[in-house]
């Protein structure tokens, strides 16, 4: 009973925390810390920093920069009218044509650097303008882009994914696998919800222009050319076992730097800004695992994990309602911490009870971070929501929520059938 109530009141530490606008990373730091100094006095410092330390020698974790480089490069490149104008082309002029646009365009963005931020921002610049000009009704538009930003984070090379995998100590590989089959679901119920919209609301979604001759679709091959062999780079030699997810970041990154000059795109000034991005969002990301990984280390020391474990486990129907208990505190957790945060803290405590009711770990992972993308739609920390105000300031954060309400359920809907449908996951895990 006692160590029930510490462990609650380590929890309501860090939230207090959080609500008190403490950074996520320090106050994980903090946390653990004030605990450390409980149960062990100075001698729990050592405790500390050797979690700290055991991240910053993990080798999965050197892929992080190397994606977010690789991310940046593109983004200076102008890779994104690339694949903006060629998707354009392949889709055609269907009702709706230019809202799947918005989807493939984040779900190939995805494939090529998983970087939420960038795909929503191009989107929101390139995509929004026309698809207004055009008539579009405007919560479809919003909707449509900030469902497929939100791909990147499952479609592989997912920068969650590698930390889940990192943290629970599973194949990134294989997550990837995974990742693959519920991104391409997720993409797949985003345009069909934007097909069937779009003829049930014809005043409201107009048809683009004319049909496009065969010569000007196979054109598109041109656009889509440079981003496919960098996704088949990275994602082919990770899959068919050639390099792990860390080497091909730096095959990624490599092909990516070929690109800028073989399109005469590269310049000093963007090298220097792609530098200054990796430097910042690495950093960001380093000391949030980093105290993460301090404050799952005390928690499970004093034996927290332990408790948890036996509370999950002692449900009734346990199988069933600690994976439904667990995906709706996920859903919770989403609109209050950032993603990263969640996976350090949760993965490692959720992954071995799953385990342990009879889950295959690499499934639950995949349902773990697909659960998780509803977070970058759920205010009031949906980060998603943020990346496209920051791009289109006009547009009411009011009017991004409401746009959003429709994609998060949909996202639910797809978790919902990852769950009702295991062997479509487990066949993309191999």
């Amino acid at each position: 009973m006692v160590n029930t109530v510490i462990i609650f009141l380590m929890f309501a530490l860090l939230i207090a925390f959080i609500l008190m606008n403490i950074p996520v990373a320090f106050a994980f730091y903090f946390t653990a810390i004030l605990f450390a100094l409980m149960f062990w006095g100075w001698q729990g410092i050592f405790t500390v920093l050797g979690a700290a330390w055991s991240m910053m020698m993990n080798w999965v974790m050197v892929a992080v920069p190397l994606f977010v480089f690789m991310a940046a490069l593109l983004e200076k490149g102008g890779v994104a009218e690339d694949i903006f104008v060629g998707l354009s082309k392949l889709v055609g002029t269907v009702r709706g044509s230019l809202a799947v646009v918005a989807v493939l365009f984040g779900y190939v963005f995805g494939a090529m650097s998983g970087a939420i931020a960038g795909s929503i921002a191009a989107a929101a610049l390139l995509i929004y303008p026309s698809m207004i000009k055009q008539g579009y009704d405007k919560y479809l538009s919003i909707g449509a882009i900030l469902g497929g930003g939100i791909l990147p984070q499952i479609v592989p090379p997912s920068i969650n994914m590698i930390i889940y995998g990192s943290e629970v100590g599973v194949s990134v590989a294989k997550l990837f696998r995974g990742g693959l089959g519920a991104g391409t679901l997720m993409a797949l119920l985003y345009a069909t919800y934007i097909l069937i919209w779009s003829n049930r609301h014809k005043d409201r979604v107009p048809v683009a222009g004319r049909g496009m001759p065969l010569s000007e679709k196979l054109s598109a091959i041109k656009d889509l050319a440079p981003p496919l062999v960098i996704i088949i780079g990275v994602l082919g030699s990770i899959f068919l076992g050639l390099a792990t997810p860390t080497e091909a970041a730096g095959v990624g990154a490599f092909l990516s730097f070929l690109f800028l000059v073989a399109r005469r795109r590269f310049t000093l000034k963007g090298m220097k800004e792609s530098l200054i991005t990796t430097l910042k969002i690495t950093a960001l990301v380093g000391w949030t695992i980093s105290g993460g990984r301090a404050f799952s280390m005390v928690f499970d020391v004093i034996g927290g994990r332990t408790i948890v474990e036996q509370i999950l486990l002692s449900l009734p129907a346990a199988r069933i309602t600690a994976l439904a208990l667990s995906l709706v505190l996920l859903f919770i957790l989403g609109m209050l911490v950032d993603n990263i945060s969640i996976i350090v803290i949760m993965g490692p405590i959720l992954g071995p009870i799953m385990v342990k009711l009879g889950y295959d770990p690499y499934w639950w992972g995949v349902v773990f971070c697909s659960m998780l993308q509803t977070a970058f739609l759920t205010p009031p920390v949906g980060f998603g929501l943020y990346f496209f105000k920051g791009a289109v300031p006009k547009v009411s954060m009011e009017d991004i929520i409401k746009a959003s309400i429709p994609f998060t359920i949909l996202t639910a809907l797809a978790v919902v059938l990852l769950l009702l449908i295991p062997q479509y996951l487990t066949w993309f895990i191999g």
